[in-house]
């Protein structure tokens, strides 16, 4: 038994540093930036980009992020950027007393940073979560309106 125990405690962690090691050997870069419409009611929100050096492995898929309280499935650009779009409450009341329901992505229990994200990602079918930091802001996206008029 006492040999048992040192063993299956060095297994685990050896697991651990692996399962973490898949995504943060891949990331390259994760910035954000958010954006707001240009016209009342239009919407408000983040986009969130993840940029890798090298492909993930085929049996590794990324499934969500947890991000500033909201958590929102991956959309997977090409083989190396994926993006999670957040939408926010900001900009949504189309008129003055407008109270009718306004439309975000869904919020999450698991708190974070301001610059930190969580990868939800499978391995096998078996679902994990990396914690990645110094998330870069970008600076926001203001769309106008109407085009100068000049």
């Amino acid at each position: 038994m006492k040999k048992i125990l040192p063993l299956l405690l060095m297994m685990i962690i050896s697991s651990c540093s692996c399962q973490e090691k898949i995504v943060n050997e891949s990331r390259v870069s994760a910035f954000y930036q958010g954006w707001t419409a240009g016209v009342r009611g239009g919407g408000s929100g983040i986009n969130f980009n993840l940029e890798l050096k090298k492909e993930l492995p085929s049996n590794v898929q990324l499934k969500k992020l947890v991000f500033k309280g909201y958590e929102v499935p991956f959309d997977k650009q090409d083989d190396l950027h994926f993006m999670a779009m957040i939408k926010t409450e900001a900009n949504q009341q189309k008129f003055e007393g407008d109270n009718s329901q306004s439309y975000s992505s869904p919020k999450s229990s698991i708190k974070t940073k301001d610059n930190e994200a969580i990868l939800i990602f499978t391995k096998d079918g078996k679902e994990y979560q990396q914690k990645i930091t110094n998330v870069v802001e970008k600076p926001a996206l203001e769309y106008p309106s109407a085009k100068p008029k000049f």
